[in-house]
């Protein structure tokens, strides 16, 4: 009798560490069954947000369950993704990654996080190239106009940005970087107050996102000197990239992507990610990423995850004599 009993509850407790191990695989295939949250760290109306809601849409259409996009700005997009890597990982909170996080881990002093070690990345969603910008009544017309301006007045040469580790600010050091440029950062609570003193002169140049100057290049306001892409974006077809002005092999390109939680089920990453792939065909969503001047991504996660980890070691290393260098 007690044989028989002891071997019962062997089994009982086979059978319940077999239901724990398959507890996850399960979750996965009911994901999702409510409303996913994603995390915009950045403030309502900037490319961030905008590209956030144009994929929360298709994700809502794919997944078939309601995407809410909560914006949380703050440090540069680090608030918003420390709140995403203290979330559950179970697919339900997700952050609309860019660039600018792959190196805020050296430029803010005791992140509470890591945005390779302690996020899931999980696929891009769009990618942007930025342009080089000076007000239209500035002297040079381009690259080697600017960069013999800086050379003549070293004193005088200032760039803007939407703050710290922000893609302008990233663009900017790396054109100091290759070209030997001297010319102080002055950041902004944003990217429109940013263009308004562009516009009034008050800052000589500045490397926004193709999407967010368009409206200024249109209209006249500014002057487009040079793309950051390898190649000329179809967007401005008649400006220059910075490689072919005197810049060889500069390439910036702002992307943005989807993030998790560290240890989010692979089954939930992968479901997310056809979701994204399926939604770079849809119409929709290629005519939202034309108004932003975007190519659409959709990286498979492995290659991103790689992706990841070169930018943040590129991006490390130039971050780390910023501080001397402004």
């Amino acid at each position: 009798m007690t044989t028989l009993t002891t071997r019962r509850g062997v089994l009982v407790l086979a059978l319940a560490g077999c239901a724990g191990l398959l507890a996850p695989s399960a979750q996965a295939a009911d994901w999702p069954d409510r409303p996913i949250t994603l995390v915009a760290p950045f403030t309502p109306g900037g490319t961030t947000d905008i590209v956030a809601r144009a994929i929360a849409v298709q994700l809502q259409q794919q997944l078939g369950q309601t995407v809410i996009v909560e914006n949380k700005p703050g440090a540069g997009g680090t608030l918003g993704a420390g709140y995403v890597a203290r979330a559950k990982p179970d697919g339900y909170t997700l952050l609309l990654a860019n660039v600018g996080h792959a190196a805020a881990g050296v430029l803010y002093k005791n992140l509470p996080y890591d945005f390779e070690r302690d996020m899931t990345q999980i696929t891009t969603v769009a990618n942007v190239p930025n342009v080089l910008v000076v007000a239209k009544n500035f002297p040079a017309n381009n690259v080697r106009e600017l960069l013999a301006y800086a050379k003549a007045h070293p004193n005088d040469v200032n760039y803007g940005s939407a703050g710290i580790g922000t893609t302008q600010h990233l663009s900017a050091e790396l054109l100091k970087k290759q070209t030997g440029m001297t010319a102080l950062h002055v950041p902004f609570k944003g990217a429109a107050p940013m263009m308004t003193d562009l516009i009034g002169g008050r800052i000589t140049f500045a490397l926004d996102s193709a999407a967010s100057a368009a409206a200024q290049i249109n209209g006249g306001g500014v002057k487009p000197l040079a793309v950051t892409s390898l190649t000329r974006t179809r967007f401005l077809p008649d400006v220059p990239t910075l490689d072919e002005s005197g810049v060889p092999g500069y390439q910036m390109t702002t992307w943005y992507s989807l993030a998790g939680p560290k240890d989010l089920p692979p089954a939930v990453t992968d479901r997310i990610y056809r979701a994204v792939r399926a939604a770079m065909d849809d119409p929709n969503m290629r005519k939202a990423l034309d108004s932003m001047a975007a190519d659409p991504g959709g990286m498979e996660p492995a290659k991103f995850q790689a992706f990841v980890h070169q930018e943040t070691l590129r991006w490390t290393e130039l971050a780390r004599g910023w501080d001397s260098a402004n």
